[in-house]
């Protein structure tokens, strides 16, 4: 056995409570593993419980390093699924030697463990709580960070739920169009300005419309100003979008498209933030600028695709990034 590979010390029982974390059928929602003492290879069972991350936390201490599994519930357009939630703890009374080790074993760990959706690292007690655990959950669904609010001009009784739903955010989410005011907020500073308000409103309504066959728009700059027009709008899906980018420009689209979660088929919006590989660096910085003020005038959204060339944009790529951001395609290990 390679020095980087780990195993159970106890498999039968180790594989046992990771069964029954997954388990429909049990009440188990919570299994800790840690280093075992007289085997640097390998992972001792601490415990399994039903009294979630706050039951695994008792178990932890800031001398040693633990792996856990959590078992989550999220609500998802009206549908209830289930999340796994992988615990990576190293106590901040961990030698630094000690320390590297969990470096070295990350894939063997995570093999080991299975199927997650997202991961907290973690190394004192107020870094792993209840609500922590739900928003990083949230951030992997793409129902937190990259759920933006609805502004009023682009919300209608006709829109899908996937469109309506606020979902608060953080202070900082690492993303500036997460704290960009919309630019008719009381006291906003706007840089660009739009071509035809009301046509490029009409135009994101009728995307996020279930009643109108309208898929996708894209918007763009007129000549190398700061005003933003509709360059167009379609009901012929992503294939349509594509056709009208252009290597030398700088374009925002929304995107409708549909993800299935358990068994329930889901309206999902795509943010297509493109940048051309021809744009000047000089114009390319205006993205920078102007992307806050964009996406909030666009409104929500589930997940954006960055992209500069043709092959970072298709049918493959966005289903996969939807999927990731849905938790339906899982990250396995």
């Amino acid at each position: 056995m390679a020095s980087t590979d780990l195993v159970f010390s106890d498999e039968a029982a180790s594989h046992g409570a990771l069964k029954d974390v997954r388990s429909n059928n049990s009440s188990t929602n919570w299994v800790l593993f840690t280093y075992s003492e007289s085997n640097k290879n390998h992972l001792d069972l601490v415990g399994k419980g039903e009294g979630g991350v706050e039951q695994l936390k008792s178990h932890l201490n800031e001398s040693k390093m633990f792996y856990g599994l959590v078992r989550v519930t999220e609500k998802i357009d009206n549908s209830i699924t289930i999340k796994f939630v992988f615990i990576i703890w190293c106590g901040s009374q961990v030698p630094f030697v000690q320390k590297a080790k969990m470096t070295t074993h990350k894939g063997s760990i995570t093999s080991l463990i299975g199927q997650f959706h997202t991961d907290i690292n973690c190394s004192a007690f107020d870094e792993l709580t209840e609500s922590i655990i739900m928003r990083k959950v949230h951030e992997a669904s793409g129902t937190y960070v990259h759920v933006k609010d609805t502004p009023a001009h682009s919300s209608s009784s006709s829109s899908s739920s996937a469109a309506s739903t606020h979902v608060p955010r953080p202070a900082s989410s690492g993303k500036s169009s997460a704290t960009a005011k919309p630019s008719n907020a009381p006291g906003s500073a706007s840089v660009i300005t739009w071509v035809d308000e009301d046509t490029i409103k009409a135009a994101i309504k009728a995307v996020r419309s279930n009643n109108d066959e309208t898929d996708w728009l894209l918007l763009g700059y007129e000549g190398n100003g700061t005003k933003i027009q509709l360059v167009g709008q379609g009901s012929h899906g992503l294939e349509e979008l594509i056709s009208h980018l252009k290597l030398d420009q700088v374009h925002y689209g929304l995107f409708r498209t549909t993800d299935t979660v358990d068994n329930t088929i889901a309206v999902k919006f795509v943010l297509i933030l493109w940048v051309g590989e021809e744009v000047p660096f000089s114009r390319k910085a205006r993205i920078t600028t102007h992307k806050g003020e964009v996406t909030s005038f666009i409104g929500q959204y589930h997940v954006d695709c960055n992209c500069s060339n043709l092959n970072e944009i298709n049918e493959d790529i966005i289903r996969d990034l939807v999927q990731r951001a849905s938790g339906t395609k899982s990250t396995v290990k």
